[in-house]
């Protein structure tokens, strides 16, 4: 009997390879958005030092020419986070969708697997029973064999 060959093997490799690339573009994704969570942070922690920075500049009397180019410094600072912020929810509708996507491949993958297995037990029953068939024809030959010595 020749060997077991899934009819649907190419697909399910297929299927395999594009949950991969899915995962890797979830990756990066989902890298992008930790980089950008944290540059947010780095931008924040510099508002809050600028604000000190600015306290400190009032309390020494600087001229409002100083004091107003810290203020556009903060913001552009500000006007960068809301900036960073619309690119993060693109960035998590972006995230969601590659989430469904591979949860759908996932599924497909699955079900190739699962009818695989069933292919394979099946594979399995038929070879077994052909072998059964096999060592039956033996046995009643060897039967016979023996039937015709003891005559």
């Amino acid at each position: 009997m020749k060997k077991f060959q899934f009819s649907l093997e190419k697909v399910l490799e297929v299927k395999e390879i594009e949950e991969k690339i899915i995962q890797k573009d979830l990756m990066t994704v989902q890298r992008e958005i930790l980089d950008n969570e944290n540059l947010i942070l780095e931008i924040q922690e510099k508002i809050s030092q600028e604000r000190i920075n600015l306290s400190i500049i009032n309390h020494k009397g600087a001229g409002s020419a100083e004091i107003m180019i810290h203020y556009k410094y903060l913001d552009s600072l500000q006007k960068r986070i809301d900036l960073i912020k619309n690119e993060l929810k693109s960035l998590y509708q972006k995230e969601n969708l590659l989430k469904l996507e591979l949860t759908h491949k996932s599924q497909e993958k699955k079900s190739l697997e699962r009818l695989k297995e069933i292919k394979f037990e099946e594979y399995k029953k038929d070879f077994n029973k052909s072998q059964q068939i096999i060592l039956d024809e033996i046995s009643i030959q060897n039967f016979r064999i023996r039937q015709e010595s003891h005559k």
